[in-house]
């Protein structure tokens, strides 16, 4: 029996049957836990959530399986490392966004196929994949059966396989290895997808330990059928509560004037986005003006900054930061982790997914980078563009139907 056992070569039995893991790749560990990019760093730091999953698929073994979800899909070492892991044996299935044609997307459409007979595929939906109006396939997760000693990865992201995503926009990785219930749910969340059938009453949740996972589109058509609002209906003050987004229209104005409330009831509150000018106009003008607009009736402002006057940067985390009193328990700092934007079509007709991770030693993670941020944006003081039309919280606003201006 020793003879099964050569040093060349690490043995490990799954339930599909045998896999050989050269024991280069069986000593890889990913690392759990909270990873974060830094665009303004070297380019080490850019990288860094990119390098993350390419180590990831370079220790993936032959018969191991990879899936990735993405909305955009433009970087090049994760071609090639794709690629790789394909011809040394492992399957790679992808499901990315219909909305924009790169050239790596053509490459790797024409090295996987779209069928999925042979185990490796690169899918598209026509919008998302559980909706029959616009809308796009927006989560970020990427998935290993298997990675060198650790099986069972989940790697929930803000960041697409992306250039924007790595030298323009912050973003953040949160990773578990070894949870089986985290890792079937994101497994049947992309299998759910695969058959592009509608059905935009898809949401539920996933709990394994401390953490919670949730699934969208949402169905339903008021605040209290958004997860987002019930989760902010649930802070008592004082509480702190900090929140970055990347895009946040009218439609769910309601999110910017309880944060607004909040901070009057005596909560600490702070926002950071990005917005612009022309195409990097991600923050409608009324909702600046619920946060900002100094209103006697409405309380205090709510500290708000722009990330985009540092050289057009923009932050891409979509995070929510709890410390205080959650559900009418005091002490506790939670994070909760999303791909979901501040729109309807996020919540009610796209594909996302959001972490929620009440953890203080993750929290301190995620409030550091927080302050780092807003240590390179500009706090927001003029909310005068106030003209525009709000919205209907109609499902098909056009502009709330925008893609994602930057990816």
């Amino acid at each position: 029996m020793k003879k099964l056992f050569h040093p060349l070569v690490a043995l490990v039995v799954l339930a599909l049957g045998i896999v050989i893991v050269p024991p280069a790749q069986a000593a890889y560990m990913p690392t759990a836990g909270a990873t974060f990019n830094d665009p303004t760093g070297s380019r080490s730091q850019q990288t860094v959530l990119m390098d993350q999953i390419i180590a990831a698929v370079n220790n993936v073994p032959s018969g191991s399986v990879i899936r990735f979800v993405a909305y955009s899909f433009d970087y090049q070492p994760m071609v090639d490392a794709l690629l790789a892991a394909k011809k040394r044996g492992a399957q790679v299935r992808l499901l990315i966004d219909s909305h924009t044609e790169t050239a790596q997307i053509r490459q790797l459409r024409s090295a996987l196929g779209t069928g999925t007979s042979d185990g490796s595929y690169l899918r598209t939906c026509k919008y998302s994949c559980m909706a029959n109006q616009p809308s796009f396939i927006h989560s970020k997760l990427y998935l290993f059966s298997r990675t060198g000693g650790a099986t069972r990865v989940s790697m929930n992201s803000s960041a697409n396989p992306a250039e924007t995503g790595v030298s323009r926009s912050w973003n953040n990785t949160y990773t578990t290895v070894g949870d089986k219930t985290i890792y079937d749910a994101n497994l049947d969340n992309f299998n759910d997808m695969l058959p592009d059938k509608t059905n935009t009453d898809y949401y539920h949740t996933v709990e394994s330990g401390n953490l919670k996972e949730y699934f969208f589109p949402r169905a339903g058509s008021t605040k209290s059928s958004d997860t987002l609002y019930n989760i902010l209906n649930d802070v008592s003050c004082p509480s702190s509560i900090k929140v970055t987004t990347y895009f946040w229209t009218s439609a769910r104005l309601y999110l910017a004037q309880k944060l607004r409330a909040l901070q009057k009831a005596g909560c600490s509150v702070e926002v950071i986005y990005p917005d612009g000018s022309g195409n990097q106009d991600t923050i409608y003008p009324e909702v600046t003006a619920a946060l900002v607009k100094v209103n006697s009736n409405l309380g205090p402002p709510v500290p708000t900054w722009n990330t985009r006057p540092n050289d057009g940067l923009y932050v891409h985390n979509k995070v929510i930061l709890i410390n205080g009193v959650y559900q009418g328990v005091p002490g506790q700092k939670i994070v909760y982790a999303t791909s979901q934007d501040l729109t309807l079509t996020s919540l009610r007709e796209s594909n996302e997914v959001m972490l929620r991770i009440p953890n203080a030693g993750v929290y301190g993670q995620y409030l550091a980078n927080f302050d780092s941020i807003k240590n390179n944006s500009v706090k927001v003081t003029s909310s005068s563009q106030t003209t525009a039309r709000v919205d209907s919280s109609d499902e098909r606003v056009p502009r709330d139907n925008s893609a994602d201006p930057d990816e």
